[in-house]
């Protein structure tokens, strides 16, 4: 999934997450969960840097790194958690939301038995990087499948429904 799923996705989740354990919700609630939705994709910086090294081309293969599984994430979670005396619970759900989405949007999926299995997973595998499809390449033939968009467009709409309502709410 892109930035804005996850984005999007991290919001509704603590939006969802905050009402369930009768917390309150505002947008800096919503702000910190767009933030840390986003944070399993911080290995991506480490894949280019590797790629450049290297010389390669090519699709960023971040999702197979360790810092892309739902155990490093649970630990990570729990040390950002205790670290910024934010929710446990919280934390570790934005990240886990993140790996789900990962496993639809993508043509390789993550590790999810890692350490255990290296193999990646992906629910609906979808052949986003065929002929090194990148960039602008990769997101013509990302928004062209239709459940990528739905989902997305979904989570987009909710998002913004629940900032409008939480801007609206104090008049």
């Amino acid at each position: 999934m892109t930035v804005m799923a996850h984005a999007a996705a991290g919001v509704v989740a603590a939006y969802m997450i905050q009402r369930a354990t009768h917390q309150p919700f505002h947008l800096g609630i919503a702000g910190l969960a767009a933030l840390l939705s986003g944070l399993p994709d911080l290995d991506l910086l480490w894949g280019w840097w590797h790629r450049r090294r290297t010389g390669g081309e090519g699709h960023n293969p971040h999702h197979a790194l360790w810092t892309h599984t739902p155990l490093f994430w649970v630990i990570w979670g729990g040390i950002l958690a205790w670290g910024f005396h934010l929710p446990l619970g919280l934390v570790v759900a934005l990240a886990l939301v993140h790996l789900v989405l990962d496993s639809i949007g993508t043509d390789d999926g993550i590790m999810w038995l890692w350490p255990w299995r290296r193999q990646q997973y992906a629910l609906w595998p979808r052949d986003l990087h065929a002929a090194g499809a990148r960039g602008l390449a990769f997101y013509r033939r990302y928004y062209r499948q239709p459940l990528l968009l739905a989902i997305e467009g979904v989570l987009l709409v909710i998002a913004f429904i629940i900032l409008g309502t939480e801007i609206i709410r104090p008049f």
